[in-house]
């Protein structure tokens, strides 16, 4: 997205101006409404088409599934603002959803150039380098994060998850890793991107017991406050 939705929302509610559809868009993004999120954007897109509103449109879209959509959205955002690392990334990550590793190795690539630091495009360019059939490109890539990180428990973290995608052989997330990752992200307050993975997970699982769990823990979250 153009701006991250939570400190759009804090910054909205502190100027107290939070009536329109792309303020409304946020809300329910940040509630984790995104069914009302994306009627709010459409309706933001048709009465004042911004980089911001086809962006978090966008990122709204692949919170529902729909990469292509979310791709389209991004691409108009950038056409208004072309150096918006952010939008770059998220393009990035919807095109690796939508089975396209080069389209998002330029994404990534180009977002590095707008901020070279960034450590999570740096893994991301790799795994698209790796889904694109550059091993060696994937790898020079993780050291290069791997050396940045200076936290040997965040360090390890990294390499647990390279050492992952080259034993699966595409750095696709299943369904049980989707699973755990939800439960990280409620135990980090992240309820909307939990709930996100869970039903990512349910897409994915075949073998009833484990679909029951899944929807058990994801009526819990959606039922709490």
């Amino acid at each position: 997205m153009t701006r991250r939705p939570a400190a759009l929302v804090v910054a909205l509610l502190v100027t107290g101006c939070a009536g329109g559809p792309f303020e409304r868009g946020l809300l329910s993004y940040e509630q984790g409404r995104y069914r009302q999120a994306l009627a709010a954007f459409d309706e933001a897109v048709r009465t004042r088409p911004t980089a911001g509103a086809y962006a978090n449109r966008g990122a709204t879209r692949a919170r529902l599934g729909d990469a292509r959509g979310a791709i389209e959205d991004f691409t108009r955002a950038l056409a208004l603002e072309p150096d918006d690392p952010e939008v770059l990334f998220n393009r990035g990550n919807a095109h690796l959803v939508a089975g396209d590793p080069g389209a998002a190795v330029a994404d990534f690539s180009r977002a590095l150039e707008l901020r070279p630091d960034w450590l999570l495009a740096r893994f991301n360019l790799g795994l698209a380098r790796w889904q694109a059939g550059d091993p060696a490109g994937a790898r020079a890539e993780w050291d290069r994060a791997v050396s940045r990180v200076g936290d040997p428990l965040v360090r390890a973290g990294i390499e647990r998850r390279i050492a992952v995608i080259v034993a699966t052989g595409d750095g696709a997330l299943d369904s049980r890793a989707l699973a755990q990752r939800a439960i990280e992200r409620e135990v980090a307050g992240d309820r909307a991107g939990a709930i996100a993975d869970l039903r990512a997970a349910l897409a994915l699982e075949r073998d009833p017991g484990r679909r029951a769990a899944l929807e058990d823990f994801l009526r819990r979250l959606d039922g709490l406050p």
